[in-house]
């Protein structure tokens, strides 16, 4: 079939064949996302300022620019609500709906998440205390237990997972309409709650409390889509009208309360939240029009494959490469601190990305593979030729991954 299509972000008129569903059982344009988002989590944690040390002023702007780049955690809370919320809606009148939901979470979230923890601890970077509160998916609520957070990545891993254990029941047995209800009041008291703790709290993380009951509202923001994306009135339209205002909303929002400490605080996290959804919403448009190839790329996508364990594991992947780059000091000498701060980029990327890719390849593959195998009517060759139908790239690792991973 093929008819006049609007451009997906525009009124660009062109003959082309009618767009894809928005909704598929595989994505690709969303590996791209999450490769994005990891990225930017890179930056925030990769580029820091070498002590004792004056940054030239290209130094100075890139540091402050990978400042920004807390807001990939925000993405991903966005992407999570609008997948896992997708997932149980389709799976709502399953008889095997819980078994089926936290058989697939806990395939996709502990194997990594334990050999990282066994990391950690044989090298002395967490003791078993924290060790034990993150197996209870409890980090970033350790400083409420007298043990410090010793692992700062784990944090937003517990937030998601805080959401794994009650959202599923919440959509079990409400409407769609009451679950709306209930997310638009979290995303209203979100930023009421971070408001209360920036003036009064003043807590183990400051001005950004990282307790789970402060960052519900990404993860809320993108439930909301994905209940609205499923509604029987929902047209492409609707979407197409609303998501590059939404995203510049959310930029300009976030513009705002930058370099106002209390505005940051309580406006930040949401502003970042609400250009997620709008750009969520802009690759989902795209990845199924015919400008598809401008959000599937295969780099970002490579990184959006193993951003689970490159999340986990980046933070340490910087901490070694300091340790080895301190014993060249010519490399990290004082006075070119600005080459310094790009080598521990670099390095510790790349060591980042090697870990993550072997953790996927040879650990979290098995265990996934695990998990659909135990799907009715599943198999891998139905799997790898849906995803050829959708990403035209079904030879390649991992095609045939599960979306929500």
């Amino acid at each position: 079939m093929r008819r006049v299509e609007k451009h997906p972000l525009g009124t660009v008129g062109a003959i082309v064949a009618a767009p894809r569903p928005l909704i598929r059982p595989y994505m690709p344009e969303l590996d791209s996302v999450r490769g994005i988002a990891v990225l930017m989590v890179l930056f925030l944690h990769g580029v820091a300022w070498p002590l004792n040390a004056a940054l030239s002023r290209p130094g100075k702007w890139l540091l402050s620019i990978s400042q920004h780049g807390g807001a990939g955690v925000n993405l991903f809370f966005v992407l999570s609500g609008f997948l896992i919320t997708g997932i149980l809606l389709d799976g709502k009148s399953k008889t095997d709906y819980y078994r089926r939901f936290y058989t697939r979470r806990a395939l996709r979230i502990l194997p990594a998440l334990c050999a990282t923890l066994l990391v950690l601890f044989v090298g002395g970077w967490i003791n078993w205390r924290f060790a034990l509160v993150s197996l209870a998916f409890l980090p970033n609520t350790a400083p409420l237990l007298g043990v410090p957070l010793q692992y700062g990545p784990l944090w937003s891993l517990a937030v998601e997972e805080h959401f794994y254990m009650l959202w599923p029941a919440l959509v079990r047995r409400f409407s769609s309409t009451w679950q709306v209800i209930l997310l638009v009041s979290i995303i209203l008291f979100s930023p009421v709650l971070r408001a209360i703790a920036f003036a009064h709290l003043r807590g183990p993380y400051g001005g950004r409390p990282l307790y789970t009951w402060f960052n519900l509202d990404g993860l809320a923001l993108g439930a909301i889509l994905a209940i609205w994306l499923r509604h029987p009135s929902f047209r492409r339209v609707h979407l197409s009208r609303v998501a590059l205002p939404i995203f510049m909303t959310g930029v300009a929002l976030y513009a705002w309360s930058v370099g106002r400490p209390q505005a940051s605080a309580t406006f930040a996290d949401t502003a970042c939240a609400i250009a997620s959804v709008g750009f969520l919403s802009c690759m989902l448009l795209v990845g199924t029009s015919n400008w598809s190839a401008f959000v599937d790329i295969p780099i970002l996508k490579f990184l959006g494959v193993i951003s689970y364990g490159l999340y986990l594991i980046h933070v340490l992947a910087f901490r070694v490469t300091e340790i080895l780059l301190s014993h060249f000091p010519m490399l990290v000498a004082a006075e070119k601190p600005t080459l310094a701060m790009l080598l521990r980029f670099v390095g510790g990327s790349s060591l980042a990305i090697a870990a993550a890719f072997t953790s996927r390849r040879f650990l979290e593959e098995h265990f996934l593979r695990r998990g659909r195998d135990h799907r009715p009517g599943f198999s891998i060759s139905s799997k790898v030729e849906q995803c050829n139908r959708y990403a035209g790239k079904a030879s390649q690792f991992p095609s045939h991954q599960v979306q929500a991973s």
